[in-house]
């Protein structure tokens, strides 16, 4: 079967689609602090009105699997799927990113003496992760929207990457302060 660009006629397009079929999902991205996915009640709410909002029928979280953050407390009250989208130890080993993961964390001395460590982006590894994410979400095939949360650092590179895909993205922080520029500063710093 020829194949063109245009993609008008109904044929196969270059990257093996027929025309009207997509990959394409609907995605909610919230970045927050991984503090507040243990037990905030307003990421809760934020999660839980999104989930009615947006018709999602996946929630996708980076975050650690042995405890029950607030978003799947959300899922399992409304029949939700929950999904940890992050990589294993044993995935990162193998993907050769677990060493420069585990040194990534900074720490600075401020001007006024005080010590502060930060979480450093790498690039490369981080970038890794999150095509991981958005992968595992795709691989559900679901209808409807996808809640993914993840730490402030990752927010805007998935969503570039997710918008890169041709998904249909939207981008959250938790929390909003009203008049704040704190998620507007936020950069990854590389590593």
């Amino acid at each position: 079967m020829p194949t063109h660009s245009g993609g008008c006629c109904g044929c196969q397009t270059g990257d093996g689609e027929a025309e009207g079929e997509s990959n394409a999902m609907k995605l909610v991205i919230i970045g927050t602090d991984h503090e507040f996915q243990d037990s905030d009640a307003d990421l809760k709410d934020l999660v839980a009105s999104l989930t009615k909002s947006e018709q999602a029928t996946l929630i996708g979280e980076e975050y650690r699997s042995s405890s029950i953050s607030v978003a799947r407390q959300v899922a399992q009250s409304k029949g939700i799927l929950w999904l940890q989208i992050d990589m294993n130890s044993e995935q990162r080993l193998q993907a050769g990113i677990n060493e420069k993961l585990l040194n990534r964390t900074q720490i600075r001395y401020e001007a006024d003496g005080t010590v502060t460590q930060r979480l450093r982006y790498a690039p490369k590894e981080d970038g890794i992760r999150e095509e991981f994410w958005l992968d595992r979400i795709a691989e559900r095939r679901i209808d409807g929207t996808a809640l993914l949360i993840c730490g402030a650092l990752h927010a805007r590179k998935v969503s570039e990457k997710a918008h890169e895909k041709g998904h249909d993205t939207k981008l959250l922080f938790h929390p909003k302060i009203p008049g704040s520029q704190i998620w507007v500063s936020i950069m990854p710093e590389l590593f």
